[in-house]
């Protein structure tokens, strides 16, 4: 049988991928809540510890990009199957810098780890044992992110980039099929985007339950746009949106069951939310973010973190679409 020809002109680019992700702005943001919402609840549930997992991604895309650099790819059940696997020599001070951890608690998290039997010392090797695998296991991911990237297509097609719309379940098989390639791509997305998410909150319980807040916002905001008229959906009036049109809040409990984060913690992490002006908590003890359509009066106070908020935002829209646009290029090419 004769061999497909590899056709450049087939790629698609990530100018054009951009301007599509921007006409498509809410619907694909909100795939992209739905599927960081899910990701992060499943990370919480491994360990009860975001820094711990955090740890443990950042040592597995190391390995990935090694095998990328030999041109060594492996599928998902290869990766999987394997006992234990080598990784490189930890650098106790460039995984404090790169995670936003002390050296102190680096070494702590590591050494609870290697307890864990996720983590195991063989001379002067160092090895990820199944158990290490299992906890990170991304088989529900690889499914939600395939949904997101598979909106982002048919997006693509009503704009002529692609042909039609790819299903959900070829993009599965693809990511399966290249698995060690196609998830350092995934790392390379998310890792940065959790580093500097953290950096502004300080921790990742923190900024998981704001960002449940959001998400909750734009399902509100979403709703009311179904039911009157929308205004026009930019991506640089997306926060001014959320604010003004996500009207509907979250109370403590309801976030401790979506986020699986204890109440006393959430309460707690709540008070310094509010205190930072990241959250308002209105009349009926919700949460909602910034100031809410009902406090523009104050939004001066909110301005700061507003501002800072948003540039992320961007940040990470321009990283996911280059993700995405590298996982689909896998696919068609």
């Amino acid at each position: 049988m004769a061999s497909r020809d590899f056709k450049f002109s087939t790629q698609i680019q990530e100018k054009q991928a951009y301007e599509v992700f921007i006409k498509n702005h809410d619907k694909l943001i909100t795939e992209q809540f739905y599927f960081q919402q899910r990701w992060l609840v499943n990370a919480y549930e491994r360990f009860k510890d975001f820094d711990k997992y955090l740890i443990l991604c950042y040592l597995l895309n190391k390995v990935f990009k090694a095998y990328n650099e030999h041109l060594k790819v492996y599928n998902f059940d290869e990766f999987y199957s394997y006992e234990s696997f080598e990784i490189q020599k930890i650098n106790i001070i460039s995984l404090s810098k790169d995670l936003l951890i002390s050296k102190e608690t680096a070494r702590r998290k590591l050494i609870e780890l290697e307890k864990e039997g996720v983590l195991k010392k063989n001379k002067k090797n160092i090895l990820i044992n199944r158990k290490g695998q299992e906890f990170q296991k991304p088989t529900i991911s690889i499914t939600n992110l395939s949904r997101l990237i598979s909106y982002f297509s048919e997006g693509l097609s009503y704009e002529k980039v692609l042909k039609s719309r790819i299903p959900n379940s070829d993009i599965e098989k693809k990511i399966k099929a290249n698995f060690t390639q196609c998830w350092q791509y995934f790392f390379d997305w998310q890792l940065p985007l959790l580093i500097r998410w953290k950096k502004l909150f300080n921790d990742l319980e923190s900024w998981v339950i704001w960002g449940n807040c959001v998400y909750n916002q734009n399902l509100v905001m979403n709703k009311t746009f179904k039911e009157n008229l929308a205004p026009e959906t930019l991506n640089d009036t997306f926060i001014d949106r959320l604010n003004n049109f996500g009207t509907q809040g979250l109370n403590a409990m309801t976030i401790s069951e979506l986020t699986g984060i204890p109440r006393p913690t959430v309460l707690r992490k709540l008070n310094i939310l509010v205190k930072n002006k990241f959250l308002i908590k209105d009349e009926k003890n919700l949460y909602l973010i910034f100031g809410g359509s009902k406090t523009s009066s104050k939004k001066s106070e909110y301005e700061k973190i507003y501002k800072e908020v948003d540039l992320i935002r961007k940040d990470n829209s321009i990283n996911l679409v280059h993700m995405m646009t590298k996982l689909l290029n896998v696919v068609i090419l």
